[in-house]
This record gives C-alpha cells, sequence and structure tokens, in this order.
C-alpha cells in the first residue's frame, strides 16, 4: 500500500482514532467506580472536618479508611428535608448521593440533606451542605450547628477556581473558624452570617465574620450562599427548636407535679 496516498493516511487516522476511543473508554469505565469512591470520601471528610472530626484534626496513616470509620461512628443518622421543615429519615448512601447536585437540590427543596452527628459527650450537632457561587465558579461547604440549630459549631469551606492568596483563603482554618460560636437566628427571626469587610470588624459581632481581604466577590458569594441555603432550612431548625422547648416545658412541668406531690405527702 502506498504510504503516502490519501486512502492510507485516512485510513490509518481513523484506526488511531478508534483505538484511542477504545483505551479512554475502557479506562474511564474502569476508574469510575475509583473516581466515584473519592468524591464520596472527600464528601465525607468535609462533614467530618465541620463537626471537628476530620482528617486534619488527626494524624493517621490511611485516610480513606479513618473517615469511613470515623463517619460511621459520629454521624449517627441522615435526613432530607423539605421546604416547609418535614424531615425523613433516609440512607446514608442516599443523602450522600444528593450532595452530587447541589444546586439542583436547593431549586426544588423537596430533598435537602441534613446529617445528625452524635459526639462522644452525647452532645448533638447538624451538619447541612451549602452551594452558591464565588468570582470564577462555584464555592460551597458544610455548617455544623448545634443542638440549639442556632449556633455555629464548625465550618467548612471549598471552592472550584478562586483566586489563590485571595478568594481561596475561604478554605484556610483562619477563616472557617471564624464561623464557630457565630449564631444565625437573632431574637427568635433568622439573620444569618454577614462578611464584613476589614480586619477586626466583625469583633464582639455574633453575627458576622470578617471578609477576606482582596477578596470582595468571593465574600459577597458566601455571605449569599450562607443567607439562602441557611434560609432553606429555617423552618427545619425551626421545628427542632421548638421540639426542644417543648421538652425541656414537659420535663418542667413533671418536676414541678413531683414536687407537689411531694409536698403534699409530706403535709399528711
Amino acid at each position: 500500500m502506498n504510504k503516502q496516498s490519501n486512502t492510507y493516511i485516512i485510513t490509518y487516522a481513523t484506526v488511531l482514532v478508534v483505538v484511542v476511543a477504545a483505551v479512554l473508554s475502557f479506562a474511564a469505565i474502569e476508574l469510575q467506580p475509583r473516581q466515584e469512591a473519592n468524591v464520596k470520601i472527600e464528601k465525607m471528610g468535609a462533614i467530618l472536618g465541620a463537626i471537628g472530626k476530620g482528617v486534619s484534626d488527626t494524624a493517621v496513616s490511611d485516610k480513606d479508611r479513618y473517615i469511613e470509620q470515623t463517619f460511621g461512628t459520629y454521624i449517627t443518622k441522615t435526613l432530607f428535608v423539605d421546604s416547609l421543615g418535614n424531615a425523613t429519615e433516609a440512607t446514608t448512601e442516599e443523602v450522600l448521593g444528593a450532595l452530587n447536585d447541589l444546586p439542583a437540590v436547593f431549586d426544588t427543596k423537596t430533598a435537602m440533606p441534613v446529617f445528625v452527628a452524635t459526639l462522644s459527650d452525647d452532645a448533638t450537632e447538624y451538619v447541612v451542605p451549602l452551594t452558591g457561587k464565588g468570582l470564577w465558579g462555584a464555592v460551597w461547604g458544610y455548617i455544623a450547628l448545634n443542638d440549639d440549630c442556632n449556633t455555629v459549631a464548625g465550618a467548612v469551606f471549598d471552592h472550584k477556581s478562586e483566586t489563590p492568596g485571595l478568594g481561596a483563603e475561604i478554605t484556610t482554618a483562619a477563616f472557617q473558624e471564624q464561623f464557630v460560636g457565630k449564631r444565625i437566628f437573632k431574637d427568635g427571626r433568622f439573620e444569618s452570617i454577614d462578611l464584613l469587610k476589614g480586619k477586626g470588624s466583625s469583633a464582639g459581632n455574633p453575627y458576622a465574620v470578617d471578609a477576606i481581604s482582596g477578596g470582595t466577590l468571593t465574600s459577597n458569594g458566601v455571605k449569599a450562599m450562607l443567607r439562602v441555603c441557611l434560609g432553606d432550612y429555617v423552618p427545619f431548625f425551626e421545628k427542632v427548636q421548638a421540639a426542644a422547648a417543648a421538652a425541656v416545658a414537659a420535663a418542667d412541668t413533671a418536676a414541678c407535679e413531683t414536687t407537689t406531690e411531694n409536698t403534699e405527702g409530706g403535709a399528711k
């Protein structure tokens, strides 16, 4: 065959393209389970980070094994929540799967993920995901709230393509640790958490943190993400708060009745 002919060149190129496509397709199929597992581990690790049990907090030799075991230990319940605050228990796999397309989840507001953590001191924390837009692309994160569904216990943020040294600073411990102890309700109404421009500008403010210096647009994206996503969970938070208040009231009533019975019994 004439290797200089058009027929040869076209045939050779066609065979080469088919072979390369077949190899790439085979590799993609073979690697897909591992890729999906890595994505799942990454999300589980971020959720653990929000409750202070992330890999960065502990020296481990096998990261994946640590995350899987620790997640199973502390995340004791997984829920789907709708826009009215109604919660339905679901499997961990189902709720983790919903994290793969959070924009769609928050658009429909019918099955928003909640991860319930039970810590070693029996304290309960509620972890909810967040999604939004920064300067150059998507930003996302997880917020852990104490059992009052008001006080922040921890926060983790990440991004797709924010500027290193500027907007990308949302991934640093220095930025994330500011959120611990902040509150999202003020006088019984949803307030969210503001990001204020200027170092130290949020000092003493329980409803704000310092924004990223030089990262105004990223900070604005995080601020909007917090307000919108946390706002979608407000009906659920309020139901948890109401249930806790009712339990306290019932306990107080029972204690008063016991005291009264004891007093009357002693009088007789």
